[in-house]
């Protein structure tokens, strides 16, 4: 896997507003699509698989997003994750898109917590999963360090 988590995505017209930039709620979308597939890259299952196999789900809590150029469609942009923090049942996702120039287009900001499908009460993030996570954040943290 490359570090940080990168996957390139073309916008389609349907990710956008009538005048083809990208719609607002669509960000937000785009965000979670990455990080389902470096969940599956990651730990081998995707959202669904939490919940039907392992008995968890990871609602969102906070999501904050900052936009700094305009994407329209047939744009490509490259998303990149990182992870701010790592909890003891929380994760704090950063997802940043960047444009074929390598400007920061718009970034998304958000911290969702790991639960117990049937009681929805906060649940510590399986070992096996932590430990994937932890090695993936030491992975970023490395490479931030050497770019300096």
């Amino acid at each position: 896997m490359k570090i940080p988590y990168t996957k390139r995505r073309r916008l389609l017209w349907g990710d956008c507003d009538p005048a083809g930039v990208l719609y607002t709620p669509n960000a937000f979308h785009i965000g979670m699509e990455i990080i389902e597939h470096w969940l599956v890259e990651l730990i081998g299952h995707d959202w669904i698989a939490l919940h039907i196999e392992l008995g968890l789900d990871t609602p969102t809590v906070r999501l904050n997003s900052e936009f700094m150029r305009a994407v329209r469609a047939g744009d490509e942009i490259e998303l990149r994750l990182t992870i701010k923090k790592l909890g003891g049942s929380s994760i704090n996702y950063i997802v940043e898109a960047f444009n074929e120039a390598e400007q920061l287009c718009f970034k998304i900001d958000q911290v969702s917590c790991f639960v117990g499908a049937v009681e929805f009460e906060p649940v510590r993030i399986p070992e096996e999963i932590r430990e994937k996570i932890a090695a993936y954040c030491a992975a970023c943290d490395e490479l931030a360090e050497n770019e300096e």
